[in-house]
Order: C-alpha cells, then sequence, then structure tokens
C-alpha cells in the first residue's frame, strides 16, 4: 500500500484486546515480528500493519526488514516505545509469505522470521465458498459500476459537515473555507473540534464498507498522508442491521448512513457494512468474517482502537452476541437493544399455531386460549409469521431479493433454482443433502407438546391440548404446511451448535460487558418481546457460572430514540464508554473477574417508568419487582410446551409419556390419542437436545 508507512507512526496505541493476536516470532535475543490488524493466518488484501521489537537501544539503522527476500525495511519507522517499529508492509502475495527480520548484536547475527498467509480482500477466508448468484449493488449504493465478479468498488473519501440545523450536509470542497452554518462538537474526551466527518467508502469481502471519523481536513480529501486527527478518540464503534434475511445480493447503503450523530459527537469512528445487516444474509460465520477483514483495514489505515464496541438491534443483537462467540476479540463490549440470543429461533412454530388457528373454531379457540398456547400478548404470533416465516419458504422470490427472478426456485418450473431459505444462507456450515441438493435443514418439531403449560393450568383443556398437537404438522423441505412434524436433520443440527450459531453463551461472550436496552413492546404485538434477554442471561449463566457481565435496561415504549424523555442509547453509549475504559487500563489477563470488576454503577439492571424515573433492580424472568409490574414479561410457544429458559433446544430426546406428571386427569379415550400422537414418546425437556454440545472451536473454517 503506497505510503502506508505513515500509519505505523503514532496511531499504534495500547489496547484492550484487538484480536488474540498469533503470529510471534522471537529469537534468544528478544528480536520479535507480530502483526498487529490480524492474525498472522487470516491477513487479507496484500498488506498488514507489522511490528518488529528489538533489545533496547536498537535503532532502525541496524534493522533489516525482507518479505519473501524483498527488502522492507523502509516501510519501518520507530514506534512510540525504545526499539520497537512499525510498518504496513504492502505487497503480499496470495498464500504464505515470510517476514525476515535481521540485525548485528555483539558480532552475532540475530533473526527472527514469521510466516503470514494473506488471502484475497474479496474473500472468503474462513466462511467457505461465495454463494451464488449473487447482484452486485455499488450502483445502487453510489460507487458506481463494480468492477469486477466479486462487485468490488473503488474506495471513495467523502466530507459532511453538522450544521446548526442538526442535519449533516456534504462538505464538497474540504480544503476551501468553512460553511457558515457549520458547528463545532466535544468529544467525550473533552476536545473541542470542527464538526467535519471524513466518510470512507468500498468494498471488502463483496460487502460495502463505510467508515466515518471527525477530521478537520487541512491539505485536502485526496492527501495521501492523511491521518486521523485529534477529535478521533481512538475508538471504534460498529454498527449492526437488524432483520433476517436471504437476499441473494450485496446490499445497499449510502456514505451518509454512517452519519450517526450518538457516535461521532462523542469522537467515534463509526463503521458500517451490507454485510453486517441481518436481512442480507442472517449467517454470523460470514457477518464475523467481514468484521474480521473490516476490523483489519480499520487498523492499518487508522491505528489500533483502544476498544471496539458493537451496536444495533433486534438482527443487529443477534450478530454482537453470536460473532462475539465465534470470533472473539472483535467486539470489546457489546450493546445489543431489542436483544434475541440468536437466528436459531422457533419461528416455525408460529406458522404452525396460525395454520391451526386459521382453520379452528374461533369459538372454541378464543383469543385467551390462543395467548395460552402462545405465551404472547395478542398478535405477537402472528407478527412472527408475517415477518420471518417468509425466510423458510423456498420459493419466496421476493425473499430473495433478485432483480432476475427466473433465477428463484419452483419446484416445477424451475428445480434447479436458488432456494430463498435460511438455511441456503448457512449451506457451507449445515451442508447438502446429497439426496436432494438442498441445504440441510435443522428445524424439528416431534415430541413436542404444544400448550403443555396452558394445559397444566387449565387454560385448556385435554380434548383441546390433543386436537392442537394432533393437527399443528410441520413444514416440508420448501416451507409448505404439511400434516405431519418434521425431523430436523442431524447433520444440520450437530452443525448449529458445533458452529456456534446457536448462542450457548460460550465462545467469547464470558469475557465482554454486555449492556442491553429496549423499550417495552410486548403489549403491542411486536415480535422484540422482553422475554429474550432472560434467556441470554440464562445461557451466560449456565456456560459460564456467573452472568454479572450481562446489564439488562428496559422503558417504556419508544419515540424517536427516547424512552419517557430519557435517552437509553445515549446513558447505555456513556455507560459502556466507561466501562470499557476501566477495563483497558486493567492490564491484568482478560477474564469475566476482570470485566465484572470494573463495571460502573450505574451499570446495574434497571428500568424506567413513564416518567423517565429510574428503577434500579435485579432484572428476573418471574419475580415480583416493580419492573416486572411495569412491564410483565411473557413466553413463547417453546417455553408454554416445557422448554427452559435458555431455550435452546431444538429437536428434544424423547420419553415415555408419564401421566402422573400432569396436573390434569385423561381418560381412557384421551389416553389411547395421546398414545397414538407420541408413539416415540414425549420431549425429555431435562436432556440436552439431540446433538447439542459446547461450541467446536472459534475462527473455524469452512
Amino acid at each position: 500500500m503506497k505510503n502506508g508507512v505513515r500509519l505505523a507512526m503514532a496511531l499504534v496505541i495500547s489496547m484492550c484486546g484487538v484480536f488474540s493476536i498469533e503470529g510471534l516470532s522471537q529469537t534468544a535475543s528478544r528480536l520479535q515480528i507480530r502483526v498487529l490488524s490480524s492474525r498472522a493466518d487470516l491477513v487479507s488484501g496484500g498488506d498488514a500493519l507489522i511490528e518488529v521489537k528489538a533489545p533496547a537501544g536498537t535503532d532502525l539503522s541496524r534493522l533489516t526488514l525482507t518479505l519473501n527476500g524483498r527488502e522492507v525495511t523502509a516501510m519501518l519507522k520507530s514506534g512510540p516505545q525504545n526499539a520497537v517499529f512499525h510498518g504496513l508492509i504492502g505487497g503480499m502475495a496470495v498464500g504464505v509469505n515470510t517476514l525476515l527480520a535481521k540485525m548485528k548484536s555483539s558480532g552475532k547475527a540475530a533473526a527472527a522470521s514469521l510466516k503470514v498467509v494473506n488471502h484475497p480482500i474479496t474473500g472468503p477466508i474462513l466462511s467457505g465458498p461465495h454463494m451464488k448468484p449473487y447482484e452486485c449493488r455499488t450502483v445502487e449504493s453510489g460507487l458506481g459500476q463494480p468492477l469486477d465478479a466479486d462487485c468490488s468498488a473503488a474506495r471513495r473519501i467523502e466530507y459532511f459537515y453538522r450544521a446548526k440545523d442538526n442535519t449533516f450536509k456534504p462538505l464538497n470542497d474540504p480544503s476551501g473555507a468553512r460553511p457558515a452554518d457549520l458547528v463545532n462538537t466535544t468529544t467525550n474526551d473533552g476536545k473541542t473540534v470542527p464538526y467535519i466527518v471524513r466518510v470512507d467508502s468500498g468494498t471488502i469481502n463483496r460487502s460495502i464498507y463505510r467508515i466515518a471519523i471527525l477530521d478537520d481536513p487541512k491539505s485536502g480529501a485526496a492527501s495521501d498522508a492523511w491521518m486521523p486527527g485529534e477529535g478521533w478518540n481512538r475508538k471504534l464503534s460498529v454498527s449492526f442491521g437488524g432483520g433476517a434475511g436471504t437476499q441473494y445480493n450485496q446490499g445497499v447503503n449510502q456514505a451518509n448512513n454512517a452519519l450517526n450523530h450518538l457516535f461521532l459527537s462523542r469522537g467515534f469512528a463509526f463503521m458500517i457494512s451490507t454485510e453486517l445487516v441481518n436481512q442480507q444474509h442472517g449467517n454470523a460465520v460470514l457477518q464475523g468474517e467481514t468484521l474480521m477483514m473490516l476490523k483489519e483495514f480499520f487498523i492499518e489505515r487508522y491505528g489500533v482502537p483502544k476498544w471496539t464496541v458493537g451496536f444495533g438491534g433486534s438482527g443487529g443483537a443477534i450478530q454482537q452476541l453470536v460473532i462475539t462467540q465465534i470470533y472473539p476479540g472483535l467486539l470489546d463490549g457489546l450493546q445489543p437493544s431489542a436483544s434475541f440470543p440468536d437466528s436459531t429461533l422457533h419461528t416455525a412454530d408460529c406458522g404452525l399455531l396460525q395454520n391451526f388457528w386459521r382453520k379452528a373454531d374461533p369459538k372454541v379457540w378464543t383469543k385467551e386460549k390462543r395467548a395460552a398456547v402462545e405465551g404472547y400478548t395478542d398478535g405477537t404470533c402472528a407478527a412472527w409469521e408475517r415477518s420471518f416465516v417468509p425466510v423458510l419458504t423456498a420459493t419466496n422470490a421476493k425473499g430473495c431479493a433478485l432483480n432476475d427472478a427466473s433465477k428463484v426456485y419452483d419446484p416445477v418450473k424451475n428445480p434447479g433454482g436458488v432456494r430463498c431459505t435460511m438455511q441456503e444462507m448457512r449451506v457451507n456450515i449445515y451442508g447438502r443433502d446429497p439426496k436432494t441438493g438442498f441445504a440441510r435443514k435443522p428445524q424439528d418439531n416431534v415430541g413436542w407438546e404444544y400448550g403443555l403449560a396452558a394445559l397444566n393450568s387449565g387454560a385448556i383443556s385435554v380434548d383441546e391440548f390433543l386436537d392442537l398437537n394432533e393437527k399443528i404438522g410441520g413444514n416440508d423441505i420448501d416451507g409448505n404446511f404439511i400434516p405431519q412434524r418434521v425431523a430436523g436433520d442431524p447433520v444440520a443440527l450437530r452443525a448449529v451448535y458445533d458452529s456456534g450459531l446457536m448462542n450457548s453463551g460460550g465462545g467469547g461472550l464470558a469475557n465482554v460487558p454486555i449492556l442491553h436496552i429496549r423499550s417495552y413492546t410486548d403489549s403491542i404485538g411486536d415480535i422484540h418481546d422482553r422475554e429474550r434477554d432472560f434467556t441470554i442471561r440464562a445461557r451466560l449463566q449456565r456456560a459460564n457460572g456467573r452472568a454479572d457481565n450481562q446489564v439488562i435496561w428496559v422503558g417504556p415504549p419508544r419515540e424517536r430514540n427516547q424512552t419517557g424523555g430519557v435517552d437509553l442509547a445515549a446513558l447505555a453509549l456513556d455507560t459502556m464508554n466507561k466501562w470499557l475504559d476501566n477495563i483497558a487500563a486493567d492490564k491484568s489477563p482478560l477474564s469475566t473477574a476482570r470485566v465484572v470488576r470494573h463495571k460502573p454503577a450505574e451499570a446495574a439492571d434497571a428500568c424506567w417508568d413513564p416518567a423517565g424515573k429510574k428503577i434500579v433492580e435485579a432484572a428476573s424472568f418471574n419475580g415480583k419487582g416493580e419492573c416486572n409490574k411495569l412491564y410483565p414479561v411473557h413466553s413463547e410457544p417453546r417455553l408454554v410446551a416445557g422448554a427452559p429458559l435458555t431455550n435452546d433446544i431444538i429437536k428434544c430426546q424423547l420419553k415415555p409419556i408419564n401421566y402422573a406428571g400432569y396436573k390434569v386427569k385423561f381418560t381412557d379415550a384421551q389416553k389411547a390419542r395421546m398414545t397414538a400422537l407420541y408413539s416415540a414418546g414425549v420431549c425429555d425437556l431435562s436432556k440436552p437436545g439431540v446433538g447439542q454440545g459446547p461450541i467446536k472451536g472459534t475462527y473455524r473454517r469452512y
């Protein structure tokens, strides 16, 4: 990278965990080489930010660095520490590269070498073969025609400024006179600077990225000597978008989508990417790989951030949690809002229940009975069906989001077309069924007793319970309703757990602060129900023996990102900023204890009433506190069917029917129906699910 040496300079600062950096080579002389921008085996784009450390007192003139035999010593510059040198070393070939440092010491040659594995900037590195087809969206994103089949676009730098009317406007001449309506901002480290924002755009891993950062341009937007200025607080925030989609395209964003006032006004660098929107492909393995590559790019061109924090709700919350489990070290703190634990939710159950209600007698199946079976308030399960059940349907051409609809699967007209299902987005993880060629599907509802808690409470009768479970049915491989229940593919079931796509609460989640915020929307039939925060807590507790690195905040329904006059997003960011600064100042090994030890006082479970009053009390799924009176916690179909609060069993192990375990009596005729219905047994939810186990390692290759 031309003039990349300028990045080494004063930008490499100590940090609280960029990655678990691998790739350190040294000799007895203490000459060392390491990669600062990524793991040494996961480099991309042909360059890497390198650190060479020599014995104290060594100056650069006594050092030689070569890349594959070619001298690159000129790319090194002295770092802030004695005998530590940094440089953005470019010109790496795809594949294995060798860095070799040599010096003369006491008449004896000392050397250190490091193998660096470089991958194309278009990817993939870990996620497996690219999906096909894949339509480009560079034109729609204002980046011009794609440069290649991987939808690449030329890098672009643009400037914007914050105006007195609280809007961002283009700054077309960054080196010219400042606009009369330009305002200043004071960052959270106390620096007052002109509120001018530099937006860096381009493509990495086939996604469109944008990086926004405060910058007071002095020598023009295209200056090759650019470095971040004093407005940057040396912290990076990454935005994660919501949804759960199955789109065979690159996704669209614009430069102004990166102009986030909450973060930029405080001095944070702010990063977005089309891949980091769950509505695109819903695959955390691919999303995490993309974040890894984006962060490498950021470090190489901006410097090592003090820490990196995630931000985003719904599907954006899912990404933060699951990526941190399977790619620990990329995010140092999480701010998930309107959270779900992962994308392996039992969404199909709501489709099955709605299909049953449509055919059932409404005089029998009243609103109250339906709610007792669903666990939600009225309308939530129906909202799930409208919103996300389509991602289970192979023929959902709209879901595929292809301009060329002729490529979409149809069982009769186009059986070889692409299938618009979530499992197809994850085919590299789940694998393909050799009999059909379709991605394997983990969905399963064999043995589940829908409405079990409603039966035991007396909300529904035994006959109603039996009628429901006899007719609930399932979905075939194309997502169509069928009368039979469905069994999950055993290979896919194992892969869900092994890969970490099912959030177990493990991996990297034990060692990051997690601050949840949500507006209470259970009562209006919103799918973002409050119960999910407690499912996440239960998984953290089971995996790590504690969950005190997680904080839960809830307030009344949101209006323009404010809750009862209190801006929870701003409060959360300021609290997280203090929390992460505290952690970063502690140089002891990273652990849950270290994370919890540095919690600020305000990082405690709380709710806000409609008037904006803060109530601090331990959050509880079924407690009697003031917050639960204000914002009652509901359930969901699998919990009603007996699942534990962790709710991570896809396919249950089975056990014989034990009528003594029910709180109601079955007649002989009802027992006969029950035996016919559950001939193989009912769910034994005291045991792990079929194929369920801990995540099988992080940074895995597919």
